[in-house]
């Protein structure tokens, strides 16, 4: 990671992203089996898709405040980044129980945020209790895969995930159709094949011992912890957390105004088409997730010049994989969407779909500048300003621009669509700009220090 970021971006990225592509398709496989259940299952997941969105905020959030307090020690005192990361797995499993409890109960509440029929709440119960119930299991898959990553191994994260996939992929249509268990079914499957990628990690870390951060899971249970060491991995990791929960809060608004203007219907499209943008912003995701130990390792070095150059390399790179997914799904827009008539023959769903990802592709290339300077900061353990520029994004932009163009204006679903595009592309354009500055006065500052 110390190399030329030209080289060592796309070579953490790559299997990252490979990682992110298929974690991505844990929801995506639900989705596709669900479909078969009716609209009300489907729209039941759409509606709890924000809760999910915490968990995965929380869980990745503290991974990430893991990675980079990691990688900026470990570029000066490796026996400070082992500790760093030991404290790292306590921090995560604390986080996650808390969190399962905050989630189980507020549940019956935030259902009643939404003007819905009584089967598909029953269908967002039945998916979100199993789920809330083993939060444990993804919060410790997430924190070992960060330790792991800010080392700069993304191989072995990729291995465990991609096996838990596969494995979700054959358990889903026998826990929802065989066994009968419905949506219940399909977040019970994600659960046992994310402790099986966790299980993994942990054999890798812990018994064979086969990394450049050697653990003992002894001194996490005996160690006396250090303020200081937590303090960094918080300073980082709330924040990060945050940020997701802000697309959750903006998630809400999303459903709230969707479903004033399309009704389940609506929703039903949103919770289908969102993830595959969620897929088409994967490879964007990658890099931007491999940037933060990158970050964090030239900053430890304080090394100015290459944590400019990382910026430039990891925007750059995004952008081209933006422009060429972009086209793709303009291009063949009915056959992305008919991913989901392998369970459902609704032609109106179909149509929907497609026309969803059509506009809010456009998303991409914005993305692509926005997203790695929003990432720097989380590896210069700057999380505040990470989730200012993330709060921007989604809440002082993104927000006001659907309801103008869908509710205000009158344009409906199309009208929301196009907010995405607008509210973003704003936002990521004035968080690039800004970044760039931040990194030459950086620049300035370390060379006078030195």
């Amino acid at each position: 990671m110390r190399g030329d970021p030209k080289k060592s971006v796309m070579q953490i990225a790559l299997p990252v992203m490979v990682t992110m592509i298929f974690t991505s398709l844990y929801n995506v496989i639900d989705g596709i089996w669900i479909a078969g259940l009716g609209n009300s299952a489907l729209a039941g997941i759409g509606i709890v898709t924000p809760l999910w969105m915490i968990i995965n905020g929380v869980s990745n959030g503290l991974a990430h405040g893991a990675t980079s307090t990691i990688s900026r020690y470990a570029a000066n005192d490796k026996e400070k980044a082992q500790k760093a990361a030991e404290h790292a797995i306590m921090v995560s499993l604390t986080g996650a129980l808390l969190l399962t409890g905050l989630l189980t109960g507020a549940l019956f509440p935030y259902l009643t945020l939404y003007d819905i029929e009584s089967d598909t709440r029953h269908e967002a119960i039945c998916y979100s209790i199993p789920l809330f119930l083993g939060l444990s299991t993804h919060a410790l898959s997430c924190g070992l895969a960060g330790i792991l990553r800010a080392e700069g191994d993304t191989k072995r994260p990729m291995y465990a995930i991609t096996t838990g996939v596969v494995l979700n992929a054959l358990l889903d249509p026998v826990f929802i159709y065989v066994l009968g268990w419905g949506s219940a079914g399909a977040a019970i499957s994600t659960i046992v094949t994310t402790m099986l990628s966790a299980c993994m990690m942990f054999y890798w870390i812990f018994v064979m011992k086969k990394s450049y951060l050697r653990l003992r899971l002894g001194n996490i249970a005996r160690r006396h912890y250090d303020k200081e060491i937590i303090n960094d991995i918080l300073k980082t990791g709330i924040p990060a957390s945050f940020e997701l929960l802000m697309l959750s809060l903006a998630s809400v608004l999303f459903y709230s105004f969707i479903s004033a203007v399309g009704g389940d219907q609506g929703a039903a499209i949103y919770s289908s088409g969102y993830r595959l943008y969620l897929i088409d912003l994967m490879p964007i995701s990658s890099i931007s997730l491999a940037s933060i130990a990158i970050f964090g390792t030239h900053y430890g070095a304080k090394n100015p010049i290459y944590l400019r150059r990382t910026h430039t390399y990891c925007c750059m790179y995004a952008f081209i994989i933006a422009l060429v997914t972009t086209l793709l799904i303009n291009l063949f827009p009915h056959e992305f969407a008919s991913l989901f008539a392998l369970t459902s023959d609704d032609t109106q769903l179909i149509d929907g779909i497609s026309h969803f990802i059509r506009i809010t592709a456009f998303c991409m290339p914005f993305l692509a500048l926005g997203l790695p300077s929003t990432f720097m900061y989380l590896g210069l353990g700057k999380g505040k300003m990470s989730l200012m520029w993330t709060t921007i994004n989604e809440i002082v932009c993104a927000v006001p621009a659907t309801y103008i163009l869908g509710v205000v204006m009158g344009y409906g679903l199309t009208g929301i669509w196009l907010g995405f595009v607008v509210g973003r592309g704003i936002a990521c354009t004035c968080n690039f700009c800004v970044s760039r500055y931040y990194l030459r006065r950086l620049e300035r500052e370390m060379t006078a220090k030195t």
